[in-house]
């Protein structure tokens, strides 16, 4: 029985990588269109848009960050303080679905193409240099892959000091900036 669930999760770890994937070369290959059709939505429905294209962009590891949603958002005539709230709420919940899909799955694929010395050494560099580099991603406006992020093991503590706090910091600087434009 336990053997069965274990192939069953390496298959559905394999099939989520290959998901992942198909959809980062996805956005690579339509970076204008997802911006096109992001911006247009949030135009159209408001802010429960600018929320949902905040989850969107923080699960699907893609170019485009939930900072160019907010300045869409913004641009729209959305309230800086709502469109703030909204963005920072959908890339928070985003970003922990993306997480936790990482650690839960893609995590058991990385389990299963290394050793166990292998893992443990990466567990202990991401926690450790982790707290160095996800913040700086993090405030950047650029996509910081919270699926690669629970992939590579970082500590589900650490992903809420060191990912999602300076993320929700971030996003109130760019909100503020897009404020003054």
């Amino acid at each position: 029985m336990a053997r069965k669930i274990k192939k069953t999760i390496n298959t559905l770890s394999v099939l989520i990588i290959l998901i992942i994937l198909g959809l980062m070369v996805y956005g690579i290959m339509n970076i204008e269109a997802i911006d096109g059709t992001a911006s247009s939505t949030i135009n159209n429905y408001g802010i429960p848009a600018l929320f949902i294209v905040s989850v969107f962009l923080d699960i699907v590891p893609q170019i485009i960050s939930p900072i160019f949603a907010l300045g869409a958002g913004i641009i729209a005539g959305i309230n800086i303080y709502y469109a703030i709230l909204a963005t920072i709420l959908g890339s928070t919940l985003g970003a922990i679905i993306g997480f936790v899909i990482g650690k839960k799955y893609m995590f058991e694929a990385v389990d299963i193409l290394s050793s166990k010395k292998s893992i443990n050494k990466l567990t202990y560099l991401t926690n450790k240099y982790g707290k160095i580099v996800i913040p700086i991603a993090a405030i950047s406006p650029l996509p910081y892959l919270p699926v690669a992020i629970g992939a590579m093991n970082l500590s589900r503590r650490n992903f809420v000091i060191y990912g999602l706090i300076p993320r929700a910091l971030g996003i109130i600087a760019y909100g503020a900036f897009f404020g003054l434009l």
